[in-house]
């Protein structure tokens, strides 16, 4: 071999070495996100997002996050405790079942059932199918790893905003380890403990205000009603320490005027926070009104009469709080999970205008993260993914069925006529709608997602069901919501 031949050789193995050096560095960076939000609207199916949205702007589709390049749809069934593996096989989502009748909207298998919110947080959040109740453990009560301890051991901060107390199952299922999920103190405390993967901790349960006024506490209250009244935030012993304006290393906020200055990064940036809105049972949409369209301000007191507006912050306003924070100092990125909760409760009482002033607030909340990737990082790092973890309400249009016995629901006696569309009254009106229950059900919920990683959803697609795409106007394809645990933590593991 010649002296040239050899060097030419040598330079060529070191370049062939150099590029398949740099394409490994571009194929990991392609899959790996900085960032990740992700936004759940508790309870909001289909319906209950078509009748928002006709309330918001008059027209499906006009949501920002409704053209996201990614629109398909989320089943989201739990299993029961029988103690097997489920098989391959089983699924507790059955397009021909479903589509048969409004009564087959809460259909059970033997080995699933209609989730609730704590397994459904946990399938989201751990990636595996659990029984209801429990949070962030397996159906026989063993921990599963949650993708905010995932993201933390990758060198990346982690945080929840919730509408609705902290602990509660959403927010719950994305960091804590309880077999029951009425176990509120015991999960706050974990939530906030020295060892808490999270930076961010916000939402209500404040024991001291509801709706932004002040409690009236009985002079003799009693044990029972005073645990519950602390319960939210651990323990009273808990909160005299939070008074103090810090707990484990977290600093403590809860005035509007702390909210909006954190969202605004006015002052020092704490490291750590937790934001206690002055709010036992839920923070209402204070956002939930229209630019322009008087009669929605009169809706939104006529549903929250009691509501100090003066007190609360909006949950856009939290969120870019969270984003203060978890953006401090911090080159490696984040993961949040942020909530709309009140939806759910809205649908479990049957209150249409409750529930599309809580979607208001929530989708507004939709835009701002929006506006936030678009102006403080980019789609190229950062995944944003709208969802829901069930449906309630069991919402279709009016004349669905024929409620015989007048008692606000399907159920024995009453016939089913067919499904039927929410009806759209105008931007700003209150859409036809007629509840089939105050539960939840079996429904496939909306899920939306955009920038890195997003196309890894049209990878698991687990089925099709077509008459959802033609009710719904989207493919009628559907991943299932332990898809979405599997996406993130793909994008966040190098």
């Amino acid at each position: 071999m010649t002296k040239k031949l050899f060097i030419g050789i040598l330079f060529l193995g070191i370049y062939l070495s150099f590029f398949v050096a740099v394409m490994s560095l571009q194929t990991v960076s392609a899959q790996t996100a900085k960032n990740v939000i992700l936004l759940i609207g508790d309870g909001n199916g289909f319906n209950s997002d078509w009748a928002g949205t006709y309330y918001r702007y008059g027209e499906i589709g006009q949501q920002r996050y409704q053209t996201f390049p990614v629109a398909i749809s989320c089943t989201t069934y739990s299993r029961t405790n029988k103690n097997v593996e489920l098989p391959a096989t089983v699924t507790g989502y059955d397009p021909s079942v479903f589509w048969e009748t409004i009564a087959n909207g809460t259909h059970s298998t033997e080995f699933t059932k209609t989730t609730d919110s704590a397994a459904a947080s946990t399938a989201i959040h751990g990636g595996t199918k659990t029984s209801n109740g429990r949070i962030g453990m397996t159906y026989d009560k063993k921990p599963i790893e949650l993708i905010s301890e995932i993201a933390v051991k990758h060198g990346k901060k982690a945080g929840t905003v919730t509408t609705v107390p902290m602990s509660h199952a959403t927010p719950a299922g994305f960091v804590a380890h309880e077999t029951e999920r009425g176990d509120l103190g015991t999960i706050f405390r974990q939530m906030v403990s020295k060892t808490s993967p999270l930076s961010v901790v916000m939402g209500c349960g404040h024991p001291f205000y509801e709706r932004g006024k002040p409690i009236e506490i009985k002079e003799n209250e009693d044990e029972k009603a005073k645990r519950k009244r602390f319960n939210c935030v651990g323990n009273e012993e808990n909160w005299e320490i939070m008074k103090s304006g810090t707990l484990n290393g977290f600093n403590v906020i809860e005035t509007k005027k702390q909210f909006e200055e954190l969202a605004a990064g006015k002052g020092t940036i704490p490291d750590k926070i937790i934001g206690v809105a002055r709010s036992l049972g839920a923070i209402p949409p204070v956002d939930g009104y229209l630019d322009g369209v008087e009669q929605t301000r009169e809706l939104l007191n006529k549903n929250y009469k009691k509501a100090d507006w003066n007190e609360l912050p909006s949950l856009s306003t939290m969120s870019l709080a969270a984003l203060n924070v978890l953006t401090k100092n911090n080159t490696n990125g984040f993961i949040l999970m942020i909530e709309g909760g009140a939806i759910d409760h809205a649908n479990h009482g049957r209150n249409i205008e409750a529930s599309i002033l809580e979607h208001t607030g929530f989708s507004k909340t939709v835009d701002t993260i929006i506006d936030w990737v678009e102006k403080n990082s980019s789609w190229k790092e950062t995944l944003v993914i709208v969802t829901s973890d069930h449906e309630t309400g069991q919402i279709w249009g009016a004349a669905t069925y024929n409620d015989d016995n007048n008692n606000g629901v399907y159920d024995e006696g009453d016939s089913f006529n067919e499904f039927r569309q929410v009806q759209n009254q105008g931007r700003g009106k209150v859409p036809g709608v007629q509840y089939g229950s105050n539960g939840h059900t079996n429904a496939l919920v909306p899920l939306y997602a955009k920038g890195i990683g997003a196309d890894l959803f049209l990878k698991r697609i687990k089925g099709s069901d077509p008459k959802a795409a033609q009710f719904w106007k989207f493919s009628g394809q559907y991943v299932d919501n332990t898809d979405i645990f599997h996406v993130i933590k793909t994008v966040i593991v190098p």
